[in-house]
This record gives structure tokens, C-alpha cells and sequence, in this order.
């Protein structure tokens, strides 16, 4: 299956593929040992590229997962198309209170959503925004799984980025992260805290000084709160608990609804952290931050109930997106 989320799939032929010609097909779009992989009870997410010319690519983002149906065991095969650039901060209609928050000195910056909800876009718009920043000097070390937007070929005025794919350049995000300690970058970017080991280094890169921007499951801000807690080891849980609230910057959540323009546009909740903010977390209960971010962000963030208001004032999405997006939220 090939398509745009924003379109509906269209099927391509019902012809029967069979065991060889899919592991042809498996293989050629990983790599030799594609179809072991899977044998082995493993998926593949990664990239694929096609080259048009000496200097433009087709970049796709694959997923491959072992099904079983009536007949045989088999796989599903999903491309999906990725731009060259992400689109900028401003064509993403990113707030103001974002562009704002977005590039801290150190800290964590949490960006959270469900699948497909456009969190790597987001992060890849801000980091595209730092290497045009005139003023800035940034060094940014980014591992994802896969990398999505090749930023190498942005030309930045004063800084760099390095991007590593897991598993394929380092076989975790942990082990991606320790050694990014030892290359002394000025931003992190771990495209996903899953665990319970990935969320402890990233909060100990986040506290050396580093800015570290990730990514987190969540249905939103709130929720994310409460994932970012219950991802802490308990057997360290109570230091990185107090780390964390020590250098959160920026929470985001952001979900994508059906805009006027038959496209897809973005509601965010969001919250930037201050200091006196920071302080209230240090002092609360964990299993009470859930409730202070709700009430924190209707204090100084934006609630979805607000982005969906500014989305229906702007022409963005209709009366009735609006009242479906707000019963959701209800």
C-alpha cells in the first residue's frame, strides 16, 4: 500500500505476490538481509531512496511488518512519501509562544502526539530554523529511527548537524545519546523516548547542559506529563523526577485534523516553562502533574479548546471539524 494520508489509498492491481518475489521486494528495499530480519520476528522502519538524478531523490518512509492471512504468513508493505525540507515553522503556522520557547540553551523541549500526528515534521521545522539563524552557533547531533528529513544539505551561515539512523548507525537511542556526551553538541535530538533507559540518559543530557529535544506518545500535554514520570526507572525515579522538572522548557502536543483546503492543518496545546513554573513541579506530587498542567496551561499555554477556536476564527477548518475536535476533547 503507497499513499499520502491526506488522500485515499487507491489499490494498484490484485495480483498475488509470492513468498520469492516478496522477499525480492523486501530485500531490495532494505538491504540483503531485509527478509532474515523479518523472519526473525523483527519489522523494518527505516528510509528508502530513489535517485531521479545526480542530484535529486525520492525519500520514502518504510515500514515492514510480518501479517499472517488465510493462505500464508506474509508482510505489509508501507511507503510513504518525505519531502526534501520539512516545511518551515511559519508555513506550519507554528504560535508565537512556540517560536518563542523552541530553542533554549539546555533543558528538554517535549514534542507529543499520537502516529502520524506530525511531531517529527515539527521538530525537523525548528531545527531547520536554527541552522538559518544568522545569530546562532549551533552544533546538532540528531538520531532517529528512521531519519526523516536529510538536513546536511541545509546551508547554514554558522552551524552543523549530524544525523544517525537506529538501528542501522547505533543499535539504540540510549547508546546514541551517551555518545553524543563525548561530541559536546549544543542540541540533542532524539527522534523518540520510549523507555525507561532512553527517557534516563536523555534527562541526564538534558541536565549537563544540553539542549535536547524529543519525542513522546501522548494524547496530550497533561498525559505527556504523566508518561515522562511513569518512563523514569524507579529505581532512580525519584532523582530523574526532580531532574526533570529542573529542566523541562517546552511541552507540546500536537494533533492534525482535516482542514478547509481538503489538506490536514495542526492544533497545538502547548506550554513553555519558567522558572516559577519549574518551581511548582519540584513541589508537586508526580501523580499530581497531570492535574497542574491543565491548570497551568489555561494560566499561561494555549489549550486545544483555544487552538481549535483560533483554527475556526482563521478560515482554517469548519464549524463542524470544530465541534467533532472539541467533543474529542471532552
Amino acid at each position: 500500500m503507497v499513499g499520502d494520508r491526506a488522500h485515499e489509498d487507491e489499490a494498484i492491481g490484485d495480483t498475488t505476490v509470492d513468498e520469492a518475489e516478496i522477499a525480492q521486494i523486501v530485500n531490495h528495499l532494505y538491504g540483503a538481509d531485509g527478509m532474515a530480519h523479518m523472519q526473525g520476528g523483527g519489522e523494518l522502519d527505516t528510509t528508502y531512496e530513489i535517485a531521479v538524478s545526480r542530484t535529486e531523490r525520492l525519500r520514502y518512509r518504510l515500514n515492514v511488518t510480518s501479517t499472517r492471512s488465510s493462505r500464508r504468513s506474509g508482510v505489509n508493505i508501507v511507503l510513504r512519501p518525505i519531502p526534501g525540507l520539512p516545511p518551515s515553522l511559519e508555513e506550519q503556522l507554528v504560535e508565537p509562544g512556540i517560536m518563542e520557547a523552541f530553542h533554549p540553551r539546555n533543558g528538554m523541549v517535549i514534542v507529543s502526539g499520537g502516529t502520524g500526528s506530525g511531531k517529527s515534521t515539527l521538530i525537523a521545522g525548528m531545527t531547520v530554523a536554527k541552522l538559518f539563524d544568522p545569530n546562532g552557533h549551533y552544533d546538532i547531533i540528531e538520531g532517529a529511527a528512521p531519519v526523516e528529513f536529510l538536513l546536511d544539505r541545509v546551508k547554514s551561515p554558522n552551524s552543523t548537524i549530524n544525523q544517525s539512523e537506529i538501528p542501522r548507525d547505533l543499535p539504540t537511542f540510549e547508546q546514541f545519546i551517551r555518545g553524543c556526551m563525548r561530541r559536546e553538541p549544543t542540541d540533542i535530538i532524539v527522534g523518540e523516548c520510549r523507555d525507561s533507559v532512553t527517557m534516563s540518559a536523555a534527562i541526564q543530557a538534558a541536565i549537563s547542559g544540553h539542549a535536547l529535544t524529543t519525542t513522546i506518545h501522548a494524547n496530550d500535554a497533561a498525559l505527556t506529563m504523566q508518561r515522562i514520570a511513569c518512563l523514569c526507572p524507579l529505581a532512580e525515579r525519584e532523582n530523574l523526577i526532580s531532574a526533570v522538572a529542573q529542566s523541562l522548557r517546552l511541552v507540546v502536543n500536537q494533533k492534525l485534523t482535516r482542514s478547509l483546503d481538503g489538506k490536514r492543518t495542526a492544533l497545538r496545546e502547548f506550554l513553555a516553562f519558567d522558572r516559577n513554573l519549574r518551581n511548582r513541579f519540584l513541589e508537586t506530587d508526580p501523580t499530581q502533574w497531570p492535574a497542574l498542567t491543565r491548570r497551568a496551561i489555561e494560566e499561561q499555554g494555549q489549550s486545544f479548546a483555544q487552538a481549535i477556536d483560533k483554527a475556526l476564527r482563521d478560515g482554517r477548518i469548519s464549524e463542524e471539524t470544530a465541534a467533532h475536535e472539541l467533543r474529542e476533547e471532552a
